[in-house]
């Protein structure tokens, strides 16, 4: 068993590690917070870009002509777009991506395609590394520093290699966030549209109306897909942030709690030992004092 000491300094080793964690948690929770907000101001906005584009789609043939409805050509090049941290503590959410993203990726060769891999986020850039896989391009994630503007460049640069031919399509591999307690990894195909945002649950009286477009479908549809494309990435790398924290956050309590729990055992421990030493000094006096007599 071990003496005092070694428990004495095994549990201020384990408060310290506590306070660690307790802090981390805080922080986590008001950065998810704030993501949060700029979740719910971002939604709106893109769930109504996506509403009239399903208007548009519906209203007519002309939009099949559009390389970003159709598709880019006959390459079989395809590129997934992923989106992980830069930092671990925060259970298994890079891990989820990555497998999500590898597991994709098996398939589409599977059909036959070439996948090129452009990684955003220090831990998944260092997985590719570790496991010598060619990544097409990497990055660091801002995480919830990320700006519209920040997006607007990343979604330019996958439009045109959309467009150019160079690729044919476009996944996006991120955690969506089903609920404020509950996400999980996907990957979304971003380019090329074939039904924008079908799963996207519009008022039925809404979905009814009959719209007057002017000036016409085609330009007003040429000037809302790249909006669309900004916002639906927007919110990719928004969601994927939020997750982060939130299981940083969980991971961080349950490390926390953990920290407790050892504490409250080794206190148990350090006290049984102390009293046994005690006991067995008493036990020495005692026996001295007889020998004496």
């Amino acid at each position: 068993m071990a003496n005092q000491r070694d428990i004495k300094n095994r549990i201020k080793s384990i408060t310290n590690t506590k306070k660690i964690t307790s802090t981390m948690e805080m922080v986590s929770t008001a950065k998810m917070k704030k993501l949060q907000t700029r979740l719910e101001q971002s939604k709106p906005y893109e769930k109504k870009v996506s509403h009239i584009i399903n208007n548009l789609l519906s209203s007519g043939d002309f939009a099949q002509d559009n390389p970003v409805i159709k598709g880019s050509g006959s390459s079989s090049k395809v590129i997934i777009f992923q989106i992980t941290g830069n930092r671990g503590l925060c259970g298994s959410f890079n891990t989820n991506i990555i497998e999500t993203t590898m597991k994709n990726k098996k398939k589409l060769e599977a059909e036959g395609k070439e996948v090129l891999l452009y990684i955003i986020g220090k831990k998944g850039t260092g997985f590719y590394n570790f496991n010598n896989i060619e990544m097409y391009k990497s990055e660091k994630n801002l995480e919830d520093k990320v700006t519209f503007e920040d997006v607007v460049k990343i979604s330019k640069e996958l439009n045109d290699l959309y467009l150019s031919g160079e690729v044919n399509e476009v996944y996006v591999s991120y955690s969506k966030v089903l609920t404020n307690t509950k996400q999980e990894p996907e990957i979304l195909r971003l380019l090329p549209i074939s039904e924008p945002e079908k799963n996207v649950q519009e008022p039925k009286e809404e979905s009814k109306f009959d719209y007057i477009f002017e000036p016409s479908e085609e330009k007003i549809l040429s000037y809302l897909l790249p909006l669309y494309l900004k916002a639906k990435l927007f919110s990719c790398f928004l969601e994927s942030s939020f997750s982060e924290q939130f299981a940083r956050r969980v991971a961080m309590k349950n490390a926390t709690d953990a920290s407790k729990e050892m504490v409250r055992e080794l206190t148990i421990t350090y006290n049984r030992v102390r009293q046994a030493k005690i006991t067995n000094e008493i036990a020495e006096i005692v026996g001295g004092a007889a020998a004496l007599e």
